[in-house]
């Protein structure tokens, strides 16, 4: 089976292949025009991540129909949107990002779970003057260090979510220790924490990191356990992660309260069995924003997909309903220097209220939720449980790119 063929199998065993899947791994939405409108996602369909990919698809899939009010078409032009896996592998992001861009000829870059990935590919997008959507990765270098203008990214970065955590401690004094994968991701994470939780009046003591790949955390845990946190901040994505080794050493038990970002249902239902009362933030559960198109989101994958949306089926569809909206706006020229400037400092509703992209980086300011899990009759995983939602004004990160 060659990778294109693997990849449409795994995507239509999770549920998110797109209609009508014609030549080279292209899947067009509606009926082709003389001029599609083609859409090149690079994303994570198996390994670790994939899960994340799939829901972002998911919810891709969803938002081009929401905006484009189920014609899949803007000013006459077909979407035609063409998908590929990188396994999580950037090498792998690299040459497909080469492939859509010189040989398929895509119009607009979209995706991209690992964010090694999305950095590795990001040059190629001013490289070719092509717009790159970015998500659900979230390393700061990518709206930092490593921006371009063609850049736009829809998640949420580092800086944000470790606003969220340090809010979700909301205890001045407190000592804390920080663990987390050894790349990108990871890094940020601890940084941004730090600097944030400092200013709050905690103190982070130690920060420890692990391969992404590891299976033992037994040397990382008992160099935390030695400097007897009050609390541990866990920056993870994907699985297995470090969840059983830290049930196993009884780090709670220990008096060590654990924090961490709440992730996709089936990691809360493998990870976070026995663990109501622990304390967080997400960027999304499907119970807590109230919206007209959190609404659309939850009745159309219930009904296309027979689930509900999970962790990243709102990143994915504000993306869509991101790019839809700047294709309107530009009458479907969607060349990357017209869709960036109407785009830049552009607000729009997504599935968890107000996303507004930010002018001087192109990252999308949004609110997120701080929650407790609970044991709720009939659900067989804690659910999460709104304490408040903490609004977009409330997480600005600071401008990072040097005025690039």
């Amino acid at each position: 089976m060659n990778k294109w063929k693997t990849v449409l199998a795994t995507a239509a065993a999770a549920g998110v292949l797109l209609a009508g899947a014609v030549g080279n791994g292209s899947q067009t939405l509606a009926k082709t025009t003389e001029s599609p409108i083609k859409l090149g996602v690079i994303t994570t369909l198996t390994g670790p991540l994939g899960p994340y990919g799939v829901e972002w698809m998911r919810g891709f899939r969803i938002g081009l129909q929401y905006a484009t009010r189920g014609t899949d078409q803007v000013d006459g032009h077909a979407l035609q949107v063409i998908v590929d896996d990188d396994g999580g592998n950037p090498d792998t992001a690299v040459q497909e990002a080469k492939q859509l861009l010189q040989d398929t000829h895509v119009n607009i870059l979209a995706g991209l779970v690992n964010s090694a990935s999305a950095i590795a590919v990001e040059p190629f997008a001013e490289r070719y003057r092509t717009l790159l959507m970015i998500g659900p990765a979230v390393a700061d270098e990518i709206t930092g260090a490593d921006y371009n203008p063609f850049v736009f990214k829809v998640s949420p970065n580092s800086f944000m979510e470790s606003k969220a955590a340090v809010d979700a401690i909301g205890k001045k004094n407190a000592t804390v220790a920080q663990l987390a994968p050894n790349y990108s991701f990871g890094w940020d994470s601890v940084s941004s924490f730090k600097t944030l939780a400092t200013a709050a009046g905690m103190k982070d003591i130690i920060d420890v990191y692990a391969d992404p790949t590891a299976t033992d955390f037994t040397p990382q845990l008992e160099k935390i356990i030695s400097m007897h946190p009050q609390y541990l901040y866990v920056t993870w994505a994907g699985a297995p992660g470090p969840w059983k080794a830290i049930a196993q050493m009884k780090l709670q038990q220990q008096g060590i309260q654990v924090v961490t970002g709440i992730p996709n249902i089936a990691a809360i239902q493998a990870l976070f069995q026995g663990d109501a009362g622990m304390r967080g933030y997400t960027t999304y559960y499907y119970t807590l924003p109230h919206n007209a198109v959190n609404n659309y989101l939850i009745s159309h994958d219930k009904s296309e997909y027979q689930t509900v949306p999970d962790l990243f089926d709102p990143d994915g569809m504000a993306a869509a309903i991101a790019l839809v909206d700047g294709l309107v706006k530009t009458h479907g020229n969607p060349s990357g220097v017209a869709l960036k400037g109407v785009l830049s400092g552009l607000s729009f509703a997504g599935p968890t209220g107000t996303f507004t992209f930010r002018p001087q980086d192109h990252q999308a300011l949004q609110n997120l939720y701080a929650v407790v899990l609970k044991d709720e009759k009939g659900v067989d995983y804690p659910v999460p449980v709104l304490t408040k939602v903490l609004p977009a004004q409330s997480l600005v990160p600071p401008i990072l790119n040097h005025g690039k």
